[in-house]
């Protein structure tokens, strides 16, 4: 089982606090799973309007979860939900179809939690919920 966590801080006074109650419990839940003298990775990163490690992190994670359970490539996976994302376009060239598929490092914050988004659709649909 993988535990994993993502959540918000908010810097006051000079110390990072929880961004909100809801954050607080996530953190308190990771912490009672993680067994005794375990080492956790973290990382921390301030946020913008573009697409964060953070979020990139999290949509790997989900791709190679369901590419493992439907028997498929994580490469086949990122082009399934980039097209559930509307990240996908197609272009037609001297006669001859072109499918484009926008990298997940150039997206923006919004673009990968569309992204997220697609992910966890397709996890409901393959009954293997991610969420």
């Amino acid at each position: 089982m993988s535990n994993h966590l993502t959540g918000k801080f908010i810097k006051k006074g000079g110390r990072l606090d929880f961004s909100s109650l809801a954050s607080s419990k996530q953190f308190e839940l990771f912490v009672s799973n993680v067994p005794e003298n375990s080492i956790v990775e973290f990382f921390y990163e301030v946020t913008h309007d573009d697409g964060t490690l953070p979020q990139l992190a999290k949509l790997h994670v989900m791709l190679k979860q369901l590419a493992t359970h439907i028997g498929e490539t994580v490469e086949n996976m990122k082009i399934l939900v980039k097209d559930r994302a509307g990240l996908c376009i197609a272009r037609e060239v001297a006669g001859k179809e072109y499918f484009l598929a926008k990298s997940f490092a150039e997206c923006s914050k919004d673009e990968l939690s569309l992204a997220i988004q697609a992910a966890i659709e397709i996890s409901h649909e393959v009954n293997h919920p991610l969420v």
